[in-house]
């Protein structure tokens, strides 16, 4: 992979980084005034309720431009912390429906009883 195509790529995932955090941090804030019996600003209402924008999945940034995956350490340890990532928020997930009462979805289930992948 160019440098440049490294930069834009990680340019464009800092990006969205960014947008997820100001959404998290606005849903954060609203919960906040809820208990506190504050008032929310309408446009921090409105950004809580934005949908976060997915990150690059491992399959299109782990690829060449010829479209084949990349088999070095660098894309084997960054594809192993994606599935660590899926795996660890099946697992709250289960966790927090246990707790609440609400049911899981089986895919959901599944995926939380798998073994976390090593990071090379």
């Amino acid at each position: 992979m160019s440098a440049v195509n490294k930069e834009a790529r990680a340019s464009k995932e800092q990006s969205i980084l960014r947008i997820r955090r100001g959404i998290r941090a606005a849903q954060l804030r609203v919960t906040l005034d809820e208990i506190r019996g504050r008032q929310t600003p309408e446009a921090v209402v409105r950004l809580s309720q934005l949908t976060p924008p997915r990150l690059p999945s491992p399959s299109d940034t782990l690829r060449t431009p010829d479209g084949t995956l990349r088999r070095d350490p660098e894309a084997r340890r960054e594809l192993a912390l994606h599935i660590r990532r899926n795996i660890l928020a099946a697992q709250l997930r289960v966790a927090l429906d246990e707790q609440r009462g609400r049911p899981t979805p089986e895919a959901v289930k599944r995926l939380a009883q798998r073994k976390l992948p090593a990071l090379e």
